[in-house]
């Protein structure tokens, strides 16, 4: 008998690993005088609309009203916690159906953000808590949102060392700041995409470049400058690395495209320092953001 390979989904917001994704409708929430009420449809990728989750905002759980207990109810979401993960572990380990209905309703609400993020040229930053920092972990906390896109490392860094001692943002003991690079959440004060050596070497052969052109002083565009680079600026001061000749690079804008044929590295340098870097979508209508490292 051939064995059957079960297609799985990661939910990108969320960290859970499944076998399909769900999405949700009609999502409504309302202030009450002891939380927030919230309501959504809940909708199946192949059946469609499969009934209401809801929270009275009372403190009490999110519950799932099935519109067909048959069809699909509370056995077939028991059977889905079962076959997923979240962070790499069981979710029968971590949540219970409720909490399970609470992160279908943060991972649209996740996604939503990020659309506005991409449409507006914004930023976010979450704090996040990992499940062996806490005992309510993980936890992902709702975003905060720039109005610009911070594309350098020390931007990152100032906005950390405020958070950090903003008693509004504050994280719980163990927790961390994370980005969403425009494909994924990653810590905002990450390691860089390039090591110490590849730093060095980069550096020294921008100011080697540069007098093999026998014009240090002066303005390249589009020189070659290996590992598939081409270098504009007047290194070693402020000069550019992009993965073809073309010089224009939008890290104001996130890239909106529904396809794209190539994805190009860029690294934008001063003084030695490489002050940001990650991937452009290549055609020239574009040219804006797809990842920042």
């Amino acid at each position: 008998m051939p064995i059957v390979i079960e297609s799985r989904t990661r939910w990108t917001h969320t960290g859970i690993d499944a076998p399909y994704t769900f999405t949700i409708s009609e999502f409504n929430q309302l202030e009450t005088g002891r939380g927030v009420a919230y309501s959504a449809r809940l909708i199946h990728p192949q059946l469609g609309v499969v009934g209401l989750i809801a929270n009275e905002g009372s403190g009490g759980p999110t519950t799932f009203y099935p519109n067909d207990h048959l069809r699909f109810g509370h056995r077939q979401l028991e059977q889905f916690l079962e076959r997923s993960l979240q962070d790499g572990e069981p979710l029968t380990d971590l949540l219970g159906i409720e909490t399970l209905l609470d992160e279908i309703i943060n991972e649209a609400e996740f996604e939503r953000c990020v659309a506005e993020m991409r449409a507006e040229g914004k930023f976010l930053v979450r704090s996040y808590v990992p499940r062996q920092a806490q005992s309510f972990g993980p936890h992902r906390e709702y975003p905060v949102i720039y109005s610009k896109i911070l594309t350098r490392r020390d931007e990152r860094q100032s906005i950390a060392a405020y958070l950090d001692n903003a008693p509004a943002h504050r994280g719980h003991e163990g927790s961390f700041w994370q980005m969403f690079n425009g494909e994924d959440w990653v810590p905002l004060l990450g390691a860089g995409s390039l090591t110490e050596q590849q730093i060095a070497e980069r550096t020294r052969r921008a100011s080697e470049r540069a007098r093999e052109l026998d014009v240090p002083d002066g303005n390249h565009s589009g020189a070659l400058f290996g590992d598939d680079l081409y270098l504009f600026g007047s290194p070693p001061h402020t000069f550019t690395l992009v993965g073809d000749r073309v010089s224009t690079v939008r890290t104001t804008a996130w890239c909106r495209c529904r396809s794209r044929k190539r994805v190009i590295r860029f690294e934008k340098w001063r003084d030695s320092v490489l002050v940001g870097s990650g991937s452009i979508h290549a055609a020239r209508k574009c040219r804006s953001l797809v990842r920042l490292d």
